[in-house]
């Protein structure tokens, strides 16, 4: 009898520590720790992405002068139900396949050699305009004319000139552009004074 329960108890022994030695791993190496990892990994991979494709946006890079095509055209017939009619336009196009914006007025010179000169002025801060393939953006050009519509037409020194000196917001490459009438022929423009009034850019 006493043989039959000290194996009894030898045996009881061995089962209790095998259960401890089988629940010892789950507790350590269990589900939740495990997914929990891949979990953490994958939601900061997106995040990760967001900012780099926000940073790298195409249409966040500014606008530069070489990267336009710039055209400049006298307007001789503007619509007679205008009430202040636009003397000239300058237009900047996007030639190629990245996006950019232009943000602000360009730069505009007209010079007569070292001597008389009118620049191009904007009021305020106009909005951007993003410029993608094949898109423009146009700048309205009013001034004074020898013709008696200016309020100097009667006593100012006149420019005339058959190009003008160009450059996109914030960019000091400047580019020679002609004036060319409707036709897109060669002409000149007369200006009585040293300004030219800018419009807004507007996308086209």
């Amino acid at each position: 009898m006493t043989v039959s329960v000290s194996a009894l108890l030898a045996g009881l022994g061995l089962t209790a520590c095998g259960s401890s030695s089988t629940a010892g791993p789950p507790k350590a190496g269990g589900a939740a720790p495990v997914s929990a990892a891949p979990i953490a990994g994958q939601s900061a991979a997106p995040a990760m992405a967001m900012a780099s494709t926000g940073s790298g946006d195409p249409q966040a890079a500014h606008c530069r002068t070489q990267n336009l095509r710039w055209t400049l055209t006298l307007l001789t017939d503007a619509s007679t139900s205008t009430k202040d009619p636009a003397n000239a336009e300058l237009v900047a196009a996007d030639p190629g396949s990245d996006s950019c914006t232009l943000a602000g007025y360009p730069k505009l010179e007209f010079h007569v050699g070292k001597g008389p000169q009118a620049l191009g002025v904007g009021k305020g801060s106009p909005a951007p305009v993003t410029l993608g393939a094949g898109k423009k953006a146009v700048i309205a050009l009013h001034y004074s004319e020898l013709n008696g519509k200016g309020p100097d037409s009667g006593n100012c020194v006149s420019v005339t000139a058959s190009s003008a000196d160009v450059a996109a917001p914030g960019d000091s490459t400047e580019a020679r552009v002609p004036v060319v009438d409707q036709n897109g022929k060669p002409a000149e423009i007369t200006i009585c004074g040293d300004e030219v009034r800018l419009s807004p850019p507007v996308a086209r």
